[in-house]
C-alpha cells in the first residue's frame, strides 16, 4: 500500500520535446549507464533554475534534488519522498516512468532509486521504536510496520522462525483511525515488543485506554516520509539497503547474512 501518494493530475507523462525518448527507452552511447554530467556533484545554476521552475508551475511539490542526464535536453528530479520524474531545461514536460538502456535491458531508473534509498543504519532515531532481541541479536533490522497491515502480520510469523537478531520496529498508523487507535494502546503497553506481538500473531490487545504519550505516531510518519517509505512493512537493513513487503523465511536469512559478510 502507497503511504505518501503524488496526487497531482498533471502527472500525465506529456512529451512536448520531440525526439527525446521513445517510449520512455533509452540507449547509451558506448556503455554509458545514465551518469550525471556533473560527476563532481556541483550543482549547475540550469539545475538550479529547473528546481525552482517546476516547485513555482506545481503546487506543494518538494524537488530534492536535479541533475542532467547524459541524453540530450534530459533532467531527472528527484521528488521529497525519493520518486524520480524526468523533465527538460525548460520544464516544458514531466516524464514518469522507468528509464530503460536498450543496450541490456537494465532498468536505470530502478537502479537510481535503489541508490537513493540507502539508509544510513546507524544514524536512525532508534528512540522512536521498539526494540526485540532474539537469540544473541547479532543481526539488526529496522522495519516500519502498521498494526492493522496483513503483510506485516505475515513478516511477524517469518519473524517467529528467525534467531539471531534485534528487531528495531517503527510503528506508523497509517491504514486510518482504527489504526491509531490500536497503535496508542500497544504503544501505551508496558512491554511494547511483548505487545505488538501478541497483537500480530494472536489479536490480542493489552488493557489499556491509549491514554499516554504517543507523539512518536508523528514522528515516525515524519520520518517514513523523510525516507521514503511508500508502504509496509519496510525492511531496513545494517547496510542501509531496503526492501518492501513480506520476504519468506529464506530470503529473510539471505538478506541478513549477506549483510554480516
Amino acid at each position: 500500500m502507497k503511504l505518501f501518494a503524488w496526487k497531482n493530475h498533471w502527472m500525465t507523462a506529456l512529451i512536448l520535446g520531440v525526439g527525446l525518448l521513445t517510449g520512455c527507452n533509452v540507449s547509451a552511447k558506448n556503455g554509458d549507464t545514465a551518469k550525471p554530467s556533473n560527476p563532481s556533484g556541483q550543482v549547475s545554476e540550469q539545475e538550479k533554475k529547473i528546481k525552482t521552475d517546476l516547485e513555482l508551475k506545481v503546487e506543494k511539490l518538494q524537488v530534492k534534488s536535479v541533475r542532467k542526464m547524459p541524453y540530450s535536453d534530459l533532467y531527472e528530479v528527484v521528488l521529497a519522498n525519493n520518486e524520480i520524474v524526468y523533465t527538460n531545461a525548460k520544464t516544458e514536460f514531466t516524464l514518469i516512468g522507468h528509464m530503460i538502456n536498450n543496450t541490456d535491458m537494465s532498468d536505470l531508473t530502478q537502479a537510481r532509486m535503489d541508490e537513493l534509498s540507502v539508509v544510513d543504519f546507524k544514524t536512525l532515531p532508534f528512540a522512536q521504536s521498539f526494540k526485540q532481541v532474539k537469540g544473541d541479536g547479532s543481526r539488526q533490522i529496522a522495519v516500519f510496520e502498521d498494526p492493522n497491515c496483513g503483510y506485516c502480520k505475515a513478516f511477524r510469523q517469518t519473524l517467529e522462525n528467525i534467531n539471531n537478531v534485534t528487531v528495531h520496529t517503527f510503528v506508523i498508523d497509517i491504514l486510518g483511525p482504527n489504526s491509531t487507535a490500536i497503535s496508542k494502546q500497544l504503544l501505551c503497553a508496558t512491554d511494547q515488543a511483548a505487545a505488538w506481538d501478541n497483537w500480530m500473531l494472536h489479536k490480542k490487545l493489552p488493557a489499556n485506554n491509549g491514554n499516554c504519550d504517543t507523539s512518536v505516531l508523528e514522528k515516525n510518519k515524519a520520518l517514513a516520509q523523510q525516507l521514503g517509505v511508500t508502504g509496509t512493512p519496510t525492511i531496513i537493513f545494517e547496510n542501509g539497503k531496503r526492501i518492501p513487503g513480506a520476504p519468506d523465511k529464506e530470503s529473510l536469512e539471505q538478506m541478513l547474512n549477506t549483510v554480516k559478510k
